[in-house]
């Protein structure tokens, strides 16, 4: 007795040590195992791996089919491939830093809760089925926080039946799922309570030695009225601007500095440019109640929306830097965009990191499914070779094709 105690004190102080492998610093602990048998003791928790066993088919089906349509839209799209091209090779891997679209703090925020849920998931269905976790704990990169992990005794998921193991390892594609859910609800309900500050014609820029720079107009100005018409659009300033001619003066009324709450108003000798009368801006509609409106209306059409990162959809993303001057949120106040912009990177991440690893290559948890399921199509104890043969081909056959479609955006030019 005393030998085996001495053995289980000795393997406990094992799972709590801190192990540095530089730049890898691993923390250990047991506080996570009471955590998972806690969950893991709960009913609910026996019906979620069940709902994630559903899940994972469906999400690997969507993440085959965007594998295979970026192929070939890169293949017959030149305009695709230079945008990729443009972009870099960093936009291929969801890391903050690399990443030229993920924002470092929420890439790092998004990652560390993505792979904590995923493996937490992990760890939560194996207690709720029996299996041990032999340990788990926290990932840093020196002190920076990436990941957590847990390991679930393998000898024992290999000897478990194919149903429970499955729903083992697809406890983690469906917590991420659950999680990106909630998180896209919640930039939802988030833009749901925006207000627009302004509307109307935005100046963009203001034309140099032109009678609107003499006027004192100036860039992010919002034009308000021109002779007491109000401006509601291009078109009312070009009807307006229509009936003058050159040398007439016009009164012209913006909004302009903090929330467009100040009014200025001047008058422009108007002068003429490619056949129009015109007062030397360039000005645009901003739209910003339909922007909002189409980013608040979901429907089939529109869902891709929701998966394009604010920085390369700065005019539809009502968070994006560029349109948040525009809206207000009168209950999280000035801290609305900080909220959306959290809950997306969590959506974001996590659904990426899902349809990841829900892809049939082994051993991912997809991977290590698809064998699964097909040694329970092919029982036979000489069908070993084949399921591996089929396990291995298809792994390889996604890898050639994830290879072909970063590397065809850099080698085209060559060929060209």
């Amino acid at each position: 007795m005393n030998s085996l105690a001495s053995k289980d004190e000795s393997k406990d102080a094992g799972q709590r040590r801190v192990e540095f492998g530089f730049p890898i610093l691993t923390v250990r602990t047991k506080l996570f195992s009471k955590l998972f048998d806690k969950l893991g003791s709960l009913r609910f928790s026996r019906l979620i791996s069940w709902v994630a066993l559903v899940i994972v088919p469906i999400v690997a089906g969507l993440g085959l089919y965007l594998v295979f349509s970026s192929l070939l839209v890169l293949l017959w799209n030149p305009a695709a491939g230079d945008a990729a091209r443009e972009a870099g090779l960093g936009a291929y891997l969801l890391l903050p830093g690399i990443n030229p679209f993920l924002p470092l703090a929420y890439g790092w925020i998004g990652i560390v809760c993505a792979i904590a849920i995923h493996e937490g998931a992990h760890g939560v269905a194996a207690r709720s089925l029996g299996l041990d976790v032999k340990s788990s704990g926290l990932l840093f990169f020196l002190v920076i926080p990436i990941g957590a992990f847990v390991d679930v005794d393998e000898d024992q998921l290999k000897k478990a039946s194919g149903k429970v193991s499955s729903r083992v390892m697809a406890a983690g594609v469906g917590g991420n799922v659950v999680v990106a859910a909630v998180c896209l609800i919640g930039v939802l309900a988030v833009v749901g309570g925006l207000a627009a500050v302004i509307d109307g014609v935005y100046v963009y820029e203001v034309d140099q030695g032109l009678p609107a720079e003499a006027a004192g107009l100036l860039p992010k100005d919002i034009l308000v009225s021109v002779d007491n018409v109000r401006i509601d659009s291009m078109v009312d300033l070009r009807t307006v601007l229509d009936n003058k001619t050159l040398g007439d003066q016009v009164e012209v009324t913006v909004a302009r500095g903090d929330m467009w709450k100040g009014l200025f108003s001047t008058v422009v000798n108007l002068t003429i440019s490619e056949n129009k009368t015109v007062m030397g801006i360039r000005v645009g509609d901003l739209l910003i109640e339909e922007r909002l409106r189409a980013y608040q209306n979901v429907t089939f059409e529109t869902v891709a929306m929701y998966l394009i990162p604010p920085p390369l959809a700065s005019g539809l993303v009502p968070f994006s830097d560029d349109l948040t001057p525009f809206y207000t949120h009168s209950f999280l106040g000035a801290q609305w965009p900080v909220i959306a912009n959290l809950l997306f990177w969590l959506w974001f991440i996590n659904i990426n990191l899902a349809v990841f690893n829900a892809l049939p290559i082994y051993p991912l948890d997809g991977g290590r499914m698809f064998n699964i399921a097909l040694k329970g199509v092919f029982k036979e104890k000489n069908r070993e070779k084949l399921v591996s043969a089929i396990t291995i081909g298809v792994t390889v056959t996604i890898i050639i094709v994830l290879a072909m479609t970063v590397a065809i955006p850099f080698i085209t030019p060559f060929f060209v």
